[in-house]
């Protein structure tokens, strides 16, 4: 598929909310001196004294240097990731990115699936085993086409839990998402289901008794639960597939939560 274009609510909050912890965390850089390496800290919001202009200089042999080494590769990171957004932001639009209001309030949050919602899901509860799984970095799954799935995930930078587990009441039944994702940066989560079109009418049974079961409970499509139609399932439309995650992240992030520059004052 051709490179993934964010929708603007999205690459505006990817950006913010990166430029906000940039903002509270340790910078620095390595240097030569006398033919040692050195770490160089340019800013510890722990230590206000340590700035660009004091900054201070210690061999990453040490426990604090180790210390300190790693903070400074988690900034080095987050700052490539900033930067990589920021690019393709410029590329697209004449303005500056918006600053966000953080943290992004729903309208509705009927079961309150946010970020803790999520760290407490247990993964890997399917019970069902294929007798010719998929083997791939994401461990053994049910279907090629399930890998796909995960494997965009991965690349939209999109944290994954494969087959958590929920109890539906209204069907009274025990049921494994394909899996849950988890939008951090908004505080959400959703469980993700791709659905096939196939022609055993178990399977549409199944499926159709599912929807059923996440609508009576609440909870609502694009938003509680993604669902993916796949309509030919020897051919996965990957195109597709991103554009239904990244249409769902951006319809819980309200238009009032991102705060325009007022160009009229310029």
């Amino acid at each position: 598929m051709n490179s993934i274009v964010f929708p603007m609510k999205v690459l505006a909050v990817k950006l913010e909310y990166r430029r906000q912890k940039l903002e509270r965390m340790v910078q620095g850089h390595t240097i030569i001196r006398n033919g040692k390496l050195r770490l160089v800290i340019t800013r510890d919001p722990s230590i206000p004294k340590i700035s660009a202009r004091h900054q201070r200089v210690i061999s990453p042999d040490t426990k604090l240097g180790k210390y300190y080494s790693d903070l400074i590769n988690e900034y080095q990171v987050l700052k490539s990731e900033y930067d990589a957004l920021l690019i393709s932001w410029n590329s697209m639009y004449c303005i500056s990115p918006p600053k966000v209001k953080f943290p992004i309030v729903q309208y509705s949050d009927p079961h309150g699936m946010n970020n803790e919602y999520y760290k407490a899901c247990k993964e890997n509860l399917g019970k069902y085993t294929p007798d010719n799984p998929t083997v791939c970095e994401h461990g053994e799954l049910k279907s090629k086409n399930e890998q796909f799935g995960l494997d965009l995930l991965k690349a939209l930078g999109i944290p994954f839990k494969y087959e958590p587990e929920i109890y539906l009441k209204e069907i009274d039944e025990t049921i494994n998402p394909d899996c849950i994702v988890n939008f951090f940066e908004i505080d959400r989560c959703s469980y993700l289901e791709v659905l096939g079109m196939s022609d055993k009418i178990d399977y549409s049974i199944r499926t159709c008794k599912k929807i059923y079961g996440f609508s009576k409970e609440k909870y609502r499509p694009g938003r509680e639960v993604i669902y993916v139609f796949m309509y030919d399932k020897h051919n996965f439309d990957k195109e597709y597939f991103v554009s239904q995650v990244l249409a769902a992240f951006d319809t819980m992030i309200p238009d009032d939560a991102l705060i325009w520059e007022d160009v009229s004052k310029l």
